[in-house]
């Protein structure tokens, strides 16, 4: 049984589409972005805390934010190239997944930062910055719970590689 209906992750999709809910989470975006680049926080990872099971944590989005990213995602350039040279698609990206890392991560760096979801926003392995950024999560998150209830939507908040892999097998790619 999946853990999200297939009627919820359509209800999603549909609300994603909408003009509304997209210049929300643009919105939210923003100001997320707006309130790290006021902490400065340096990434000198690179990459690392993409990689899920080898750095020890997991990602948790809400099921709206997938739906809006794999929106976006069919809207980026057809061909992703890696520093290496080489061409992946991003439809290869999808349907290989790595178990360890992020989908979306080539070489190191995220293919799709610009659309990435709150989390990802957010995090950064630099010590001393673990207070501010639970406390800015949890104000964000707030927000996108509002935006649920203030669009009567249904709020799921999950594992990313999971709701990235149950979004794309219920909607049929269709998202």
């Amino acid at each position: 049984m999946r853990d999200s209906s297939e009627k919820q992750w359509k209800v999603w999709r549909d609300a994603a589409a909408r003009e509304d809910i997209d210049a929300a989470i643009r919105a939210l975006y923003a100001d997320i972005d707006a309130a790290v680049a006021q902490r400065a926080p340096l990434c000198n990872a690179s990459g690392r805390c993409c990689k899920f099971e080898s750095y020890g944590h997991r990602l948790y989005v809400t099921a709206l934010e997938i739906a809006w990213f794999l929106s976006r995602v069919r809207f980026a350039e057809p061909q992703v190239v890696s520093t290496r040279g080489q061409s992946i698609s991003l439809q290869q990206l999808v349907q290989s997944p790595s178990q360890d890392a992020c989908p979306y991560q080539i070489d190191g760096l995220c293919s799709m930062h610009l659309i990435r979801p709150l989390g990802c926003r957010v995090y950064f392995c630099e010590q001393g910055t673990e207070g501010w950024q639970q406390d800015t999560t949890e104000r964000f998150l707030d927000r996108l719970k509002q935006l649920h209830a203030e669009h009567d939507l249904p709020y799921a908040y999950m594992e990313w590689r999971h709701g990235l892999a149950e979004a794309q097998s219920v909607l049929h790619h269709s998202i």
